[in-house]
């Protein structure tokens, strides 16, 4: 069946990514999701500042959590394609607490945050 000029179209404008996920897919589509997403990503970065104020350590999976069931916004998903052609949407998920752990600290480095060895580190020579 034909699919509508439209549909091609917008297909053709979403980033390829194979599945599942490569590490530096999954970052990149992070940060478009960030994009996409200011007053969460804002609202999720209140919420962590507040609880550090507390004097109690920030845990991303409770603020991703919290986002999930009481979050205020309605959240825009990145569209992507894989190398088959299937249409997919990126939306921030507990795999990708590492990600915004350090997007908090790169915002906030003295944020009393725990960070473990994680897939998306990069080593440093």
């Amino acid at each position: 069946m034909a699919q509508p000029i439209e549909s091609v179209i917008a297909q053709e404008k979403m980033a390829v990514y194979p599945m599942p996920l490569r590490l530096q897919d999954r970052a990149e589509l992070f940060k478009k999701w960030c994009e996409l997403n200011p007053k969460t990503l804002r609202s999720i970065e209140l919420t962590a500042l507040a609880i550090d104020k507390r004097g109690m350590r920030v845990s991303t999976k409770y603020l991703i959590e919290k986002q999930r069931y009481e979050g205020s916004y309605k959240l825009v998903g990145v569209p992507f394609v894989d190398g088959n052609g299937e249409e997919h949407v990126y939306g921030i998920n507990n795999t990708d607490t590492p990600l915004l752990s350090r997007w908090l600290l790169d915002n906030h480095p003295d944020l009393n945050i725990e960070t473990r060895k994680s897939i998306y580190d990069t080593k440093e020579s």
